[in-house]
């Protein structure tokens, strides 16, 4: 039988990941989600993501970065850094905020949540944080192309 969403963060509390209660309300969350490390007084975000669906996105099976990591695939970026993270000591925070998705326009509300992400993402990159995360269709021909024509030289 299939684990229900309550039981899913259940586990994952259990494992040292905390995710916000209302990921196991009934109604919808459409928003950006923020995974942290957490030690000490260190909290360091590692990886924002948005979705339409944000409970199954997390828990959702197969491709729900917390259940890929409950299920030891470490296949992906997040459900790779949770484990490291967690097994380095650190405690993992999931923070959720909302993003209105209501509008007369599929256009306006797909780049209003895809603004806010893309925000968040940007203000924790000058920060230091999220370093590891690239843009949607972003691959490494566009990188090496970056660091040969583009790339700031360490040296001062």
């Amino acid at each position: 039988m299939a684990q229900t969403l309550k039981e899913k963060k259940n586990e994952a509390e259990e494992r040292g990941i905390h995710i916000p209660d209302t990921i196991c309300d009934d109604k919808n969350i459409v928003g950006i989600y923020e995974f942290f490390k957490v030690k000490d007084d260190e909290k360091y975000c590692f990886y924002v993501g948005k979705s339409t669906d944000v409970a199954y996105r997390l828990l959702g099976s197969s491709s729900g970065h917390i259940y890929m990591y409950l299920h030891n695939n470490f296949s992906k970026l997040v459900p790779l850094k949770i484990n490291q993270y967690l097994n380095e000591g650190y405690e993992i925070e999931v923070k959720i905020i909302e993003i209105d998705y209501n509008d007369i326009s599929f256009s306006k509300a797909a780049h209003r949540l895809a603004f806010a992400e893309l925000k968040e993402i940007v203000n924790f990159q000058e920060l230091g944080q999220c370093e590891f995360q690239v843009p949607e269709g972003v691959g490494t021909n566009e990188e090496k192309f970056w660091e040969e024509y583009y790339k700031k030289s360490d040296t001062k």
